[in-house]
């Protein structure tokens, strides 16, 4: 074929054959179409052997048998032979059988479609990010498991990370090894739920379920637990709620020597080992208070529970200001001194008044009561004036060294010896002895009264009676102020007389041994003679008014 080296210039275009290159007036290039809409418009299948540099690619199908750059494919699909496809930006989106993509395990990738419309692949081992040794099903960067930075996920969606993990939600399980920084509501769920172990450094907020283990806790955490089981707790400040349950020992203060709890039903305080069911020991000053601050305080001991029948109660307040130790039961209530072993200097029972600390009453160990004096030295021995409103017995000898005022009767069956000062005037008392000998100064009988000796056998009078009178004459040793009457013999002892100053002597039968004679003389007075032999009276009248005598 001629070669023609000439140049065309057609101002209107050129067409060659109908459709097969067009060029029209306006300079656009067409290739199997006559109305060619872009500078270059090719229709059917277009060959480059070559670089293709254009900043758009509009068609249905790319077929790249080199290397393929493109800053935006829309609107078809690229078909790779061979080679590289390099998308400088967006979103590059694959379809279809991936065996030619560098870089990857064609033997992992699998085409398939699961009915939505549109073929997708997936990877049949692990897929590997910035790494050429996968040990997760997807893995960005190195193994988390092992030394390095990196990011994997299990086929069950498990994350390991060696960084932090940033998600406004999250739902499921967190697993980590190491978390750094605050972990709050943006880094993890509002419920986090764990079954392994929480080990942190420091813990803030708020902490539920079981903890199996807890090597320690600092701060003021606030823990609240149905049930703690440990070998040992050691807190300065433990609130507890609900049931707590120690097994073997429960301690406060160094080795517990503040407050133990053994379970053996024993307690001490200031005491690791209690010797008893309650043991309360100090080095000095110890002190138990039981207070209410209403009603009554009471420490109930006994055989039966509930202050029952078989107690004893020691109580404060049932009566106000009052304390009061009760035997509910029917038995005693005693006070023993000295019960342990034997040996000297006992003491005493002693009632003290706290104001003066005065000994009001003693109680020796021998059995001597003192009332007012704390050192009796009899059985009972009273300091200060003593009431008896009822009866007093006494079996042996009574001393009294001061007074003694009884206002009942006073019946001794043994010896009275000393001296009864009795008062001026003894009212309404009665004198009745049967023996010995009483000795009066003064006898009165007052107006209706009497003065009766009645079957005695002797009674003395003394130097002087007196009768309804109360002057003494030494001249009499018996002066009547009035009649006196006897009612048998009156006998005088010779050398006796008697006197009748004025007025009539009257007797119905006078006998006088020497006869009777008028003290006044013969010359004024009548002497009367009584003769024993022959018995007669012999009247003898002389200068009485009258020489002549006459009996009646």
């Amino acid at each position: 074929m001629t070669n023609y080296r000439k140049s065309f210039n057609f101002r209107n275009g050129v067409q060659v054959d109908d459709d097969n290159l067009v060029v029209n007036a306006n300079g656009l290039v067409g290739i199997g179409t006559t109305i060619p809409s872009e500078a270059l418009d090719v229709r059917g299948t277009a060959r480059v052997v070559g670089l293709v540099t254009a900043s758009d690619i509009h068609t249905p199908t790319i077929n790249v048998s080199g290397v393929g750059t493109f800053g935006t494919i829309t609107d078809g699909s690229v078909t790779i032979s061979a080679g590289i496809i390099s998308a400088v930006s967006g979103v590059v989106t694959f379809y279809g059988d991936g065996v030619n993509l560098q870089n990857l395990p064609t033997s992992q990738w699998v085409d398939t479609d699961v009915g939505l419309g549109f073929t997708s692949i997936y990877a049949a081992g692990n897929v590997g990010v910035g790494t050429t040794d996968p040990r997760s099903t997807f893995q960005v960067g190195n193994n988390p498991n092992a030394s390095g930075a990196g990011v994997g996920i299990n086929s069950r969606g498990g994350i390991r990370a060696s960084g932090i993990i940033t998600a406004s939600s999250f739902d499921g399980n967190l697993a980590a090894t190491k978390l750094t920084g605050t972990i709050d509501n943006d880094r993890l769920p509002e419920n986090v739920n764990l079954t392994g172990v929480v080990t942190a450094t420091t813990f803030v907020g708020s902490l539920t379920g079981t903890a199996t283990t807890a090597s320690s806790l600092s701060g003021t955490p606030s823990i609240t637990v149905d049930d703690v089981t440990a070998a040992d707790i050691s807190a300065s400040n433990l609130t507890l709620t609900g049931v707590s349950t120690v097994t073997t020992e429960l301690n406060v203060g160094s080795g517990g020597t503040a407050f133990t709890a053994l379970n053996s039903g024993r307690l001490g305080v200031g005491t690791a080992l209690p010797g008893s069911e309650l043991q309360i020991r100090k080095a000095s000053g110890t002190l138990v208070e039981v207070v209410s601050d209403s009603g009554q305080s009471r420490i109930s001991i006994g055989q039966s529970v509930g202050v029952g029948n078989s107690t004893a109660v020691l109580r404060f307040g049932n009566l106000a200001r009052s304390v009061d130790l009760v035997n509910n039961d029917t038995g005693s209530v005693r006070s023993i001194i000295h019960g342990g072993s034997a040996g000297i200097n006992t003491g005493d029972f002693r009632w003290i008044y706290g104001q003066t600390n005065a000994e009001r009453m003693t109680l020796t160990w021998d059995g001597n009561l003192g009332i007012n004096q704390s050192s009796p030295t009899r059985t009972l021995h009273v300091v200060g004036t003593s009431t008896v409103t009822s009866n007093a017995w006494f079996g042996g000898d009574v001393n009294i060294s001061s007074d003694l005022t009884v206002g009942g009767d006073v019946n001794i069956s043994g010896t009275f010896t000393g001296d009864i000062d009795f008062p001026d005037v003894i009212s309404g008392s009665n004198l009745n002895v049967t023996t010995g000998v009483s000795t009066f100064n003064d006898i009165t009988a007052t107006a209706g009264g009497e003065v009766n000796f009645q079957d005695a056998e002797f009674v003395g009078l003394g130097t002087q009676v007196g009768v309804n009178t109360d002057v003494r004459d030494a001249s009499f040793p018996l002066f009547v102020n009035g009649s006196a009457r006897v009612n048998g013999n009156l006998s005088v002892q010779t050398g006796i007389n008697i006197s009748a100053g004025t007025g009539f002597v009257t007797a119905f039968n006078v006998t006088a041994a020497g006869g009777f004679r008028s003290t006044s003389g013969a010359a004024n007075g009548v002497q009367i003679d009584y003769q024993s032999s022959p018995d007669r009276i012999v009247f003898t009248v002389s200068g009485i008014g009258s020489t002549s005598l006459q009996l009646f």
